[in-house]
């Protein structure tokens, strides 16, 4: 530092204005003594030897970051950090152990269950128009003459459908085809109705109405000596199912005449005794019968569904 501040003041000159005079031999030789020192301090002097060669980097000693001092401790560390992690990520999740119900529990569950599916399939089975009783010419007389007929004083609903009934019986041939006729354009109207409904429906959705109301049937049976609560929805676009072999040979022997005047218990097992005794000969004609039988099946699924049957899709699948 001192060194430095000798040579900016020598460099400077004095800062006071001075008269300028020669420089003499001894300020030359004071100069040149300081740049000298100067120049011993900042670099070493160089060794004869060197003189005319290019000069080396000098090396020295510098001191080492404490911070890279471990730093391969501290890179262990880092990677045993994230090791440690990625093996928490791989490790698979612990399952959740599974409450044991009681029986009362279990039940409950499984009435709960049961309850839910019967409402989607209640649901899923629609609700197609209701038709009522069967139209006939009586029905629609006794509807006419009681409906907003107000039953008199001292007369109940029995007694004014009694005298609709004896009304009914006076009637001439010709007032009962006028019946007759009303009658047939009431069922004509409702045919109607219900055919404009189900045709308002995809045909899958009506196969699934069905398939529902079977399932109900068979869970929800009707009251004895009434009808069930839910029939089958008729409809027209409905694909008839494949016969086998064996149905087209028991068409074909009820359609003969030869078991007239017999049950149909007898009957059926008449036909199934005549069955085991063809040969494979007279077996094939029906066999026929089935294979194009399914092939119409086929044909009229895909054309009304628009895809082959569930069948064939799973036999191609397996296969």
């Amino acid at each position: 530092m001192l060194g430095r501040q000798v040579t900016n003041t020598l460099l400077r000159g004095p800062t006071r204005r001075l008269a300028l005079r020669p420089a003499t031999f001894q300020d030359l030789a004071s100069r040149a003594t300081v740049f000298s020192s100067l120049r011993s301090y900042a670099t070493p002097g160089r060794p004869r030897t060197a003189v005319g060669e290019p000069s080396r980097p000098v090396k020295r000693a510098v001191k080492r970051d404490a911070r890279s001092a471990d730093g391969g401790e501290a890179k262990k560390r880092v990677q045993a950090r994230k090791a440690s992690a990625k093996a928490k990520k791989k490790a698979a999740p612990k399952k959740p152990v599974k409450k044991v119900l009681t029986p009362e529990q279990q039940a409950k569950k499984e009435a709960k269950a049961a309850s839910t599916k019967i409402k989607e399939l209640k649901k899923t089975a629609l609700k197609p128009p209701t038709t009522g009783q069967r139209v006939t010419a009586y029905n629609v007389f006794i509807g006419e003459h009681t409906r907003g007929r107000k039953v008199g004083a001292g007369q109940s609903a029995p007694e004014a459908l009694k005298e609709a009934n004896g009304e009914w019986k006076t009637l001439s041939p010709a007032d009962i085809e006028h019946y007759n006729h009303l009658a047939q354009q009431q069922k004509q109207t409702q045919q109607a109705e219900y055919k404009r409904w189900v045709e308002s429906h995809p045909p899958d959705v009506i196969q699934a109405a069905n398939r529902a109301r079977n399932y109900l049937k068979r869970t929800q049976p009707a009251a004895k000596g009434t009808k069930t609560r839910y029939p089958l929805i008729h409809d027209e676009r409905a694909v008839k199912q494949p016969l086998r072999a064996y149905i087209q040979f028991s068409i074909n022997r009820n359609a003969s005449g030869d078991f007239r005047n017999i049950t149909v218990a007898e009957r059926a097992k008449l036909i199934s005794q005549e069955w085991k005794t063809l040969n494979e000969s007279e077996k094939q004609k029906y066999k026929d019968l089935e294979s194009q039988d399914r092939s119409r099946y086929s044909t009229e699924y895909k054309d009304v569904f628009g895809h082959v049957p569930p069948a064939q899709q799973a036999a191609a699948a397996a296969a």
